[in-house]
């Protein structure tokens, strides 16, 4: 009887055709993978919103009027006219702006207190302060530095590095300005760290009343340029940077 010999070997087309079909899966596997991982932190940043809105409401419960109680970091700002642009922003599309973020694609992220270009209707960056509801909150929610940024931005004197963030000279055709970064990041994904193009992206902080007719309660999202509590970011993952969820990407 003739023997069979099963042990046949791998020819030159058939290793190719492997190769060939490992490629092609890789093109597919590999991206997915990166995107993957890029929507897990953009969820571990979408929590630390949600952190900011449970240190302000934790306050609410306990103080109707804990938001009103701070000292300003700003000696020219008026309390009283900062507590109405506070309430008026709150009920407002817009919302009350805590403090702005700039992205760059080539640049580490910049933190500001507020911009001509950004949400700037309703800002009550002022009210963060070295102590009260606000600079509590954002300590809590693990925003280190902010508050020192915002501080010295009012008075100036951010031109320098501090312990709790880096000053960094930045020029363009417009003059010399300073990119204020937090020495611990704030956020840990692509979408909140890097813009999308070779100029600034701005995204403002903001607060709203979950329900303006009854203010018990607040959302923090994420807006883009002059945007509302209704058109907060939504990356191209998918994730809606608002404690409101879904709805406050409604209008993108």
């Amino acid at each position: 009887m003739k023997t069979i010999n099963s042990k046949r070997g791998i020819t030159l087309m058939e290793l190719m055709v492997v190769i060939a079909i490992m490629g092609v899966l890789s093109t597919i596997a590999v991206p997915k993978l990166f995107g993957a991982g890029e929507k897990a932190r953009e969820k571990i940043d979408l929590m630390k919103l949600y952190d900011l809105r449970n240190a302000i409401n934790l306050a609410l419960i306990e103080d109707l009027d804990a938001m009103t109680k701070y000292t300003t970091i700003d000696p020219k700002a008026n309390k009283s006219s900062l507590n109405n642009t506070l309430q008026n922003g709150l009920a407002a599309d817009q919302g009350a702006t805590l403090f702005v973020i700039e992205l760059h694609n080539q640049y580490s992220m910049n933190v500001q207190n507020s911009h001509k270009n950004a949400n700037n209707t309703y800002n009550v960056s002022a009210m963060i302060g070295s102590d009260g509801t606000f600079y509590e909150a954002l300590k809590m929610a693990n925003f280190d530095g902010v508050a020192d940024i915002i501080a010295d931005r009012i008075h100036n004197k951010h031109k320098s590095s501090k312990d709790t963030y880096t000053s960094q000279e930045w020029k363009n055709q417009n003059g010399t300005w300073y990119r204020t970064t937090p020495r611990h990041p704030l956020f840990q994904s692509r979408a909140l760290n890097v813009g999308k193009a070779d100029s600034n992206t701005r995204y403002t902080v903001s607060i709203h009343w979950t329900d303006p007719g009854n203010p018990y309660s607040v959302e923090v999202y994420l807006s883009p340029n002059k945007g509302t509590y209704t058109s907060a970011y939504l990356s191209d993952n998918g994730t809606c940077f608002s404690t409101l969820g879904r709805r406050g990407c409604q209008k993108k």
